[in-house]
């Protein structure tokens, strides 16, 4: 083989070792971002799940931030004081069960100031959304069945149990098992104080052991 099929030769492998290399690099990215089946968690109960954590939190309890998200990916809008509280944001939201990614939109500012404002109406949530229910203008079944799921996961009695919320026409349903009627009096009264709930259907949430008491 004369110098020049060598140098061919060796600059075709080179290249191929380098393409696959790409490729694996690329799968391997791919993989991480998709969440096996023991990591899904619906969307719902991911920003239900992040909206608690956010509001625990004393960093950022404060703060006016709308949670919204996608097979996963959460996206985080409103308005903080720092850049520190911006990433402290971020970082509760990344570490939650369930999260595939975050996209920070919050954006930095001053309270009072112009951009803070516009950020804090923009997430169509807190004290903006609270004034509109006091209007009372229409609450979405998507906000109240997050709002609900948030409720729940914040009670001592009911976190951690698997209850499933669906919301139509401001109806909210629940349904799943709890451990006693005490618990399941308990998340039927957290459904049916949220604000804009209509009334609470409870049919599906079943107790497991009918005598119980606590």
């Amino acid at each position: 083989m004369n110098a020049l099929n060598k140098t061919l030769l060796s600059t075709f492998i080179a290249a191929s070792l380098g393409m696959a290399g790409l490729v694996s690099a690329n799968d391997y990215s791919e993989t991480k971002t998709e969440r096996t089946v023991g990591q899904v968690v619906d969307d719902a109960t991911i920003t239900a799940s992040v909206k608690t954590k956010l509001l625990e939190d004393d960093r950022t309890e404060g703060f006016d931030i709308n949670v919204d998200t996608l097979k996963g990916r959460v996206t985080l809008r409103g308005g903080a004081d720092s850049v520190s509280d911006r990433s402290v944001a971020g970082d509760i939201a990344l570490t939650t069960d369930g999260v595939v990614s975050v996209d920070n939109q919050i954006t930095v500012a001053s309270e009072g100031t112009e951009a803070r404002t516009a950020a804090n109406e923009a997430t169509a949530s807190g004290e903006v959304r609270g004034a509109a229910g006091d209007a009372g203008e229409a609450m979405s079944d998507a906000w109240i069945t997050t709002k609900v799921k948030s409720m729940l996961i914040a009670d001592e009695d009911v976190a951690g149990l698997d209850i499933t919320v669906d919301t139509k026409d401001k109806v909210v349903h629940l349904s799943g098992n709890v451990p006693t009627n005490v618990v399941r009096a308990e998340a039927i009264r957290i459904a049916e104080t949220t604000e804009g709930v209509a009334s609470v259907d409870a049919d599906l949430l079943k107790v497991l052991n009918e005598g119980a008491m606590r």
